[in-house]
């Protein structure tokens, strides 16, 4: 029974690049990516120069803790969308133009949280400013 290292070589270049040509399509690499390079290394590694075990789990100590970085700043993002709820905020247009609105609820979309202002939602990279929202009165007292 003979294995042919260029065969294995060629199979893993073709799992890699399918791989990666997947990774670019979704633009970021999640779980089940990262496994499924992980796994492919470890298929087609050449048996008598196996990985070494310390840079497997050097590997997935920094998954590990990119992914929790991530996580980390989607609630940072949904908190300070959170905070400005009852906010008048200004903010910029796609045509750059700037709005002025006031901040009624939150909502999360693809990870990403987005700042109901009535009329329109916008992205939190929209504000320019946000100061406490304090309704105008009638100068009548009730």
């Amino acid at each position: 029974m003979g294995v042919s290292g260029i065969g294995a070589s060629q199979a893993a270049t073709e799992t890699t690049a399918n791989t990666t040509g997947q990774i670019a399509q979704k633009d970021e690499l999640g779980k089940l990516d990262f496994l499924n390079i992980l796994v492919t290394q470890l298929r087609y590694q050449d048996p008598l120069n196996p990985i070494d075990d310390k840079e497997f789990i050097a590997q997935l100590a920094q998954f590990s803790a990119l992914e929790q970085m991530t996580e980390q700043t989607r609630w940072a993002q949904m908190s300070y969308g959170l905070n400005l709820i009852g906010h008048q905020v200004l903010f910029r247009n796609d045509d750059a133009t700037q709005g002025i609105g006031v901040v009624q609820s939150l909502r999360m979309e693809g990870g990403q949280p987005l700042l109901n202002l009535g009329d329109r939602e916008i992205r939190l990279d929209q504000i320019v400013e946000a100061t406490r929202y304090i309704p105008e009165t009638d100068g009548t007292e009730g």
